[in-house]
């Protein structure tokens, strides 16, 4: 445990690498005690506190907006990055969705008929998303990958893309939205529903 506190307290200048750390480290002894390498409930990480972080919530102004926009076109156009890069990160911005839930969106999922989204596994368990006017002209162009059942396939037939922290450094750095996380654009599209009178039921928040 004093390996731990003294690892932990050599990065309290970044509380939230440090916490990031702590967590890494302490997985880490737990799958050493399933596999029998450590004995039980002898994870040192156990009563080592965490550093308190200050929630690192940003919104997207409109301006910020077109930016994002202007940039995705470009790639688009000059094919800077992949076509299921771009769509998911239209889909991120136009449906508030977790990147988790439109990167393992699958087609049988999209409800065209009545315009949403019925998602059976994201994060708060199964729950409706409601789709605008273009993130269904996004999914309707998107071109589908024969035999795959992903919105957003990977490599292969049976992979949905996974990684996509390389693309999106590329897309901020060029819109100059350094710092700008990829779950920043959750609260900026559900702030900009709620403040356009869209029910927040409607939005996801």
């Amino acid at each position: 445990r004093q390996d731990v506190m003294k690892m932990v307290n050599g990065l309290k200048g970044t509380p939230a690498a440090a916490n990031r750390a702590r967590a890494v480290l302490s997985k880490m002894m737990e799958l050493a005690e399933v596999w029998g390498i450590r004995p039980p409930y002898s994870n040192p990480c156990k009563h080592v506190k965490k550093y308190p972080e200050k929630p690192r919530e940003r919104f997207l102004s409109m301006e910020e907006f077109n930016r994002l926009g202007e940039t995705l076109a470009e790639a688009e156009y000059l094919n800077l990055e992949s076509p299921q890069v771009i769509a998911a990160f239209k889909l991120l911005i136009f449906t508030g969705c977790r990147r988790g839930e439109i990167l393992g969106l699958r087609w049988d999922e999209v409800d065209w008929e009545r315009q949403c989204l019925r998602l059976t596994d994201s994060k708060t368990g199964p729950k409706v998303v409601h789709l605008n006017a273009p993130s269904l002209q996004i999914l309707q162009d998107i071109e589908r990958k024969e035999g795959s059942p992903w919105v957003i396939p990977g490599r292969g037939l049976q992979e949905h893309l996974v990684d996509v922290r390389g693309p999106w450094r590329r897309i901020r750095k060029k819109a100059g939205l350094e710092g700008l996380r990829i779950h920043d654009l959750r609260h900026s599209s559900a702030s900009v529903g709620a403040a356009g009178g869209v029910p927040l039921q409607m939005v996801g928040l």
